[in-house]
């Protein structure tokens, strides 16, 4: 039952610290022969280090981290088995192979961080020892032989000495005491996973011990017999729900760098900008995220979801992708739930360095546009002050709230001192890109703190990336008439972004007894600078016209978490598991600049729009608390295996979100606003700001009430579940979760005085969910499982404040009328496992869901028309299918080069029940997706060739109004090609192929062009160094 209810990837706190007393020996195989040890064949390693299995059936080898193949020969050189593994730095590997008469040989692998948690040792798979203490050839009767080690085994030898001890896989300190003896100890005494290690010590007397102290203290023989490899359970094929798995060895063969760049190898799972994952077509809303158990809040506060690309794969042991809802889950886990399970720190002292150039296709090289202001520490991400809000123009603004108590030559001197603070830097600079940039270093070491009998250990990993990204040929266009017949505006763009992303994380864990303790901080910066420049045509004013935005933004985000892990018991069975997490997410989006020049009369000349020039300030703070506390007890009657768990999870978070527009009033009569040379400075400057809107330009503030708005969230759950497991065969968990929910937005209205608008959004959930679980055979299963959820408007959704999207550069704004939608989910998976590798899966599953939450156009031309908002449809329905499988293909005898196919895809069939009663698909989700793996492996030489294709269907981004029709996503194929050469196990060289095709990224709307662009094809290359 613990190796079936085994949980990978809790927070790794270090158990052994010191390495393998004979060598390195990380990888240990075992082969056992028609139910004995296969003694006298050849084991080989990766094509050239053969060793020949003992008596014991035992061979060890030093292992490096990636790719690895192992083969058993027989005395002629005929190969018997081959096997594919991968395994990460400083992890060891336990091969268990059987080779039986009859039937098709199997194998297990069993790869694992000697610094792992009391709780993940005392779940894994078991192994034994067994055999005889003696001291000076006589049999010890009465000797006691403990393993310690995050779990303790113990047991005491009969009248002949025997003893058999079973325990967890894992290096242990193993100690024999008797009052002859005393007490004698081997520091690392390796358990192999689902092996029997017979071990024979001969204990030297306590006169021994003193007359012969260079003696060893204990001498050891060793001999291996077989156990059934069926106990081995893996996360992904024996979890209790639909799940799918990447672990560390996957991480490793892949090569990402962040788990953004691994999660799309999951099927029917797909990322948004680089970041934002969706699952079966459900995004940010429905899917929740947890790292070690915390829920976070993103780091762009204008999305609920976490982005990905925070974690750099180098520190992240698993990732696991649910995709059915359990009671232990969060609520909002409609499409799935997304945990990332940190590694905490390595198995002994190491670490790594990377560094990666990159070429963007149309940007390097070339002159792309910047932003004209330019601070000392841009080049980190960091402004300076040079585009905070003028001390100034935030006095003027707030003085002029009281206007009517000024003269005429106050308010004329405050308009001119205000204007002259903000008139400047509207014109957009261009300089020569330079080579995308990426570095990374990581490092970690261990401590033994003997006299505590506790082991400390630390990871550090900081990251720097400095890349270009360009939207190039772009078209922009809206519709009117029926059915979006009628051109509104129609204009050609392009736009340059320069993106810094600075990140760090510190883990600092402790293990004492069998209780584990973490700290992780985590800090993230994420700049964004974007400069969009726009010629055609516009819809409102029936003229030509260019335009253009200027926007720098930086986003923060801070994380402190302490988490604990407990074993209890005498017999080990309850589990207790805690974790209190705070954490900070900033937005600071300082002098977003628009300016807008148009064709006006027949003189050739654009007139500069001045009531269109304006500037914005906006600055976003997001605090969050998450304290969670989980029960777990495992007990077992006759073939009855059951679990009970419990738990308690409390979130509070607070926002406070700030924002000021400046732009200018008056001029329209007395100023001439024609620009010859498309200047702002043509038109506004030291002699047309007069103070005096009859005269010339004056200072306005342009913020509305609404634009700034105060919110905070309470979220208090509470779970229990059973899980009960009969003959190893057949599975059912049930469970509860209630949640209590409260949301208070206090915002202001539109219209009229404009005065405080608050929306209150409170409602408590009950989540019931049922799954049965069917193991038909010990390769083959099915999964079936019904649950509620719930899906609930954020902060942002809920105000009337506004803010950008960076995909179309236009205005969002919340609507304080949203409710809750609640969803009810079917799931039914089989599965079928040939190998460790080799799978195949197909899963059906069901959403019905009551008033779901959308993002729909606002239907008007010109800026008005350029704006979305959202809106609780009446029902809607999500039926789907998905594929998954893999196969492999030896291209020699020694399995050294392989070649594998891995291919997942999924159908989606939506259906949106609206308030009139009509249909159509929902918002957000693509009609299919489509992911091929084509792998290529030469294990002997280093290399690794992979080739990524990915695509996804049709997909409504946002949803028309008043009979206008939806804006699609169209189907967009998109191939990387990644190469790996391993010149060393330290010294790595890597190189990557992104956006190959280069295919358009094309959105439309009724069948016309709504926004297309291309972003260019991008290469890649850099190095690892692991030391």
């Amino acid at each position: 039952m613990k190796s079936m209810f085994s949980r990978c990837g809790a927070a790794a706190v270090l158990l052994c610290s010191t390495l393998l007393a004979e060598a390195a020996d990380e990888l240990a195989v075992q082969v056992s022969q028609q139910g004995g040890a296969a003694a006298g064949l050849t084991v080989v390693l990766d094509g050239d280090q053969r060793k020949t299995l003992d008596d014991s059936g035992i061979v060890y080898f030093d292992l490096s981290a990636g790719g690895h193949s192992l083969q058993v020969l027989d005395a002629s050189g005929t190969a018997l088995y081959s096997l594919r593994f991968d395994s990460a730095s400083g992890q060891l590997a336990d091969v268990n192979i059987e080779l039986p008469e009859v039937g098709n040989p199997r194998s297990v692998v069993e790869s694992y961080f000697s610094t792992e948690a009391a709780a993940e040792r005392s779940r894994a798979a078991i192994g034994m020892m067994r055999g005889q203490v003696s001291s000076g050839g006589v049999a010890l009767d009465g000797a006691t032989v403990t393993l310690s080690g995050g779990v303790t085994r113990s047991v005491e030898t009969d009248a002949s000495g025997r003893y058999e001890l079973q325990a967890p896989r894992g290096m242990y300190r193993l100690t024999i005491s008797h009052p002859e003896t005393g007490t004698q100890t081997i520091e690392d005494y390796r358990v192999i996973a689902n092996a029997a290690k017979e071990s024979d010590f001969s204990l030297r007397s306590r006169q021994q011990q003193t007359t012969s102290i260079a003696a060893p203290s204990i001498e050891e023989v060793t001999v291996i017999g077989t156990m059934s490899t069926a106990g081995l359970q893996e996360s992904e094929r024996y979890a209790t729900n639909v799940i799918n798995t990447l672990d560390v060895e996957q991480l490793a063969r892949f090569g990402d760098t962040d788990v953004a760049a691994s999660v799309i190898r999951v099927p029917s799972v797909t990322i948004q900008d680089g970041q934002f994952v969706f699952i079966r077509g459900l995004g940010d809303r429905y899917v929740s995220s947890t790292l070690n158990g915390a829920t976070l809040p993103s780091t762009n506060p204008t999305k609920r979801s976490v982005p990905l690309d925070l974690f750099p794969s180098s520190m992240v042991e698993q990732l696991d992708i649910r995709k059915s809802f359990l009671a232990s889950m969060p609520g909002e886990s409609t499409g799935g739930n997304l945990q990332i399970n940190t590694r905490t720190f390595p198995s002994e002292r190491a670490g790594k360095v990377s560094f990666q150039l990159g070429y963007v296709d149309g940007t390097t090289g070339k002159d792309a546009f910047v932003d004209p202001i330019s601070g000392s520490f841009d080049a980190l991400g960091w402004d300076d002050g040079a585009r905070q809000r003028p001390a100034i123009a935030y006095a003027v603004a707030e003085a002029l709230e009281y206007s009517e108590f000024y003269n005429d030559v106050v308010q004329r001197e405050l308009g001119k001192l205000g204007a002259n603070a903000i008139k400047d830097d509207f014109q957009y600079d261009t300089e020569t890109a330079t080579p995308d940039m990426s570095v990374g270093l990581s490092y970690g070491d261990v401590f033994d703190l003997e006299s505590w009998g506790a082991e400390l250990g630390y990871f550090a990993a900081a990251n720097y990336k400095n890349e270009r990204g360009v939207r190039k040929d772009g078209i922009r266009r809206t519709y009117g008439g029926v059915n979006a017949s009628r051109v509104l505006d129609d204009y050609s763009f392009e736009q340059f972004d320069n993106d810094i992303d600075a990140s760090g994380l510190l883990s600092v864990g402790l293990n004492i007894g069998q209780s584990s303790f973490t700290a992780n901080t985590i800090a993230s910066r994420v700049t964004s600078e974007s400069v969009r420049v726009e010629d055609g045509f516009d819809g409102d004013e029936l003229n030509e016209s260019i335009n253009w935005s200027i926007e720098w933004e930086e986003r923060q985000f801070l994380s402190q978490q302490l988490a604990g892990e407990h074993i209890l018991g005498a017999d080990e069975a309850w589990t207790v598991n805690w974790q209190a997490t705070a954490s900070r997410a900033e937005r600071y989006a300082p002098d977003r600049r628009d300016v807008r020049f148009d064709l006006q009369g027949n003189d050739g000349i654009y007139n500069l729009q001045v009531p269109e020039l304006t500037r914005r300030y906006d600055d976003l703070v997001d605090d969050n608390l998450d304290a969670s506390l989980d029960l777990e007890y495992l007990f077992s009657n006759g073939n009855l295996e059951s679990k009970l768990e419990f738990g308690l999870n409390g979130i509070t978070r607070e926002r406070d979100s700030d924002s000021d527009t400046y732009g200018f009033g008056g001029g329209l009569l007395a100023i001439d606003d024609s620009a010859p040379n498309l200047q702002v400075s043509d038109v506004v400057n030291e002699d047309t700001i007069t103070g005096v809107p009859s005269t010339g330009f004056t200072f306005q503030n342009k913020t509305l009430p609404s634009d700034s708005y105060e919110a905070e969230l309470d979220l208090n759950s509470i779970y229990l579940s059973y899980d009960a497991l009969w003959n190893l065969k057949y599975q059912m968990v049930v469970g509860v979760r209630y949640e209590e929910f409260e949301q208070v937005t206090d915002t202001f209205g539109l219209s009229g005085a404009q005065g405080p608008q608050q929306s209150v959004l409170e409602e408590n959930s009950v989540l019931p969910s049922l799954s049965f679980n069917w193991f038909i055979t010990d390769d083959q299963q099915l999964r079936f499982a019904v649950s509620k959820t719930v899906a609930r408007p954020d902060f942002k959704e809920t105000s009337n404040a506004t803010f950008y999207d960076k995909e179309f550069n236009f205005r969002v704004r919340g609507n304080p009328n949203l409710g809750v939608s609640d969803v009810t989910n079917y799931d039914l998976r089989w599965e079928k496992y040939w190998s460790e590798q080799e799978s195949l899966s197909i899963a059906l599953f069901y959403k019905d869901m009551e008033d779901p939450i959308e993002r729909v156009v606002q239907p008007a031309s010109g800026t008005a028309g350029n704006s979305r908002t959202f809106q609780n449809a009446e029902s809607a329905e999500i039926l789907g299918i998905e594929i998954d499988g893999r196969k492999d293909f030896a291209l020699n005898d020694a399995y050294t080069r392989s070649f594998f196919v891995a291919t997942n895809a999924s159908y989606v069939d939506s259906e949106v029940t609206l308030l009139n009663a009509s249909k159509r698909e929902l918002q957000g989700a693509p009609e299919y997706t489509f992911n091929l793996i084509l792998g290529y492996d030469d294990i002997a030489r280093g290399h690794e060739l992979t080739l990524l294709l990915n695509q996804s269907g049709d997909t409504i981004v946002d949803v028309g109004v008043s009979g206008q029709p939806d804006v699609l996503l169209e189907p967009r194929l998109d191939v990387n090609l990644v190469y790996r050469y391993s010149l060393s196990d330290s010294f790595t060289f890597r190189a990557k192929l992104e956006n190959i095709l280069d295919s358009e990224v094309e959105f439309t709307q009724g069948g016309n062009v709504f926004q297309k662009y291309k972003r260019g094809f991008e290469v890649k290359a850099g190095f690892d160094w692991q030391f």
